[in-house]
């Protein structure tokens, strides 16, 4: 299946605004297009990310498939799907199916959604495709643009998406079956040992520069475990580059949202940054932040390159 592009990133929320303030006063994004579209159940707003990926929220508006997701998941709000975008939606259902994935909804001729995931394992993360004909798969026929406005206060200093993360059993088993399936490109791997309770590895994702990470638990108690457990093989995490440290801490002080599993070092002499922000701060999603002092150092430069296949 061939990919043309990450087309977005999705969020469900029971809620609409107060969802789009936070991201606009705590990351920085900015609000470019809203809809409410009550034949199809949903409202929603559309933001783009610092670095030109767009983020989208989306609230349920009456009765429909997305009040369901929120019922099913308790009324939580959390990431919902990635939208890509293929050359040949038909080829692309043709060859889902040859894998045994099961379509979940849908637009017949416009957009399918489905877990692109080995179905042996579970539903894992969403995914909405579209062809190149349609622009709209989220209810979002129905968007008008909004005018730019400004922030007041500080926000986290976003510059980019840089990766999602799934977690999953296996993080060889997943990157086979990605690579079999979507023609993702592995880059980099940590050693089997590296860490006490996990492993990863990164796949790069054609026509992008949004990556996918694959962590899988090792050892004993590995939060992995306990995270699959619960959830299955979803997404665990969103990964952003910010552009300073100062900028993170500011905005964190200023917003009252708490950091936490912050780390810091040294690679190839140029130093790096990471911290976490929890769920109920972000609106159901796991944010991890970065900043590096020099492009490629932050946990890339220093591992095993990807396999050949």
């Amino acid at each position: 299946m061939q990919i043309y592009r990450v087309d977005h990133v999705a969020q469900a929320v029971p809620a609409l605004e107060p969802q789009v303030t936070l991201l606009q006063k705590v990351f920085g994004f900015r609000l470019t297009h809203r809809w409410d579209n009550q034949g199809a159940g949903v409202r929603g707003a559309s933001l783009e990310v610092p670095g030109g990926h767009v983020w989208q929220v989306l609230a349920p508006a009456g009765a429909g498939p997305l009040q369901t997701w929120l019922d099913d998941h308790g009324g939580r709000p959390g990431l919902h799907h990635v939208g890509l975008e293929v050359p040949d939606l038909d080829a692309a259902m043709s060859e889902m199916d040859s894998h045994g994935i099961k379509i979940t909804d849908g637009v017949p001729g416009r957009w399918v959604e489905a877990s692109l995931s080995p179905p042996t394992h579970g539903p894992g993360v969403l995914f909405r495709l579209r062809g190149p004909g349609t622009l709209t798969m989220t209810g979002d026929e129905a968007a008008v643009p909004v005018p730019s406005s400004t922030v007041d206060g500080p926000t986290l200093g976003v510059t980019d998406l840089d990766h999602i993360c799934q977690a999953f059993p296996d993080r060889d088993e997943l990157a086979d079956w990605y690579t079999s399936l979507l023609g993702l490109v592995e880059v980099w791997r940590t050693a089997d040992d590296e860490h006490p309770d996990m492993a990863d590895l990164v796949l790069n994702v054609p026509g992008s520069s949004i990556c996918w990470e694959v962590i899988q638990p090792r050892g004993e108690d590995s939060f992995i475990e306990k995270f699959l457990s619960r959830n299955g093989p979803a997404a665990h995490h969103v990964t952003f580059q910010v552009s300073s440290w100062e900028a993170v801490t500011d905005a964190a002080h200023f917003h009252g949202i708490p950091l936490f599993d912050e780390e810091e070092g040294v690679t190839d002499g140029a130093r790096w940054r990471h911290v976490f922000i929890h769920p109920k701060h972000t609106g159901g999603v796991l944010v991890q932040l970065f900043w590096e002092e020099r492009p490629g150092v932050w946990v890339r430069s220093d591992k095993i390159p990807g396999r050949r296949r």
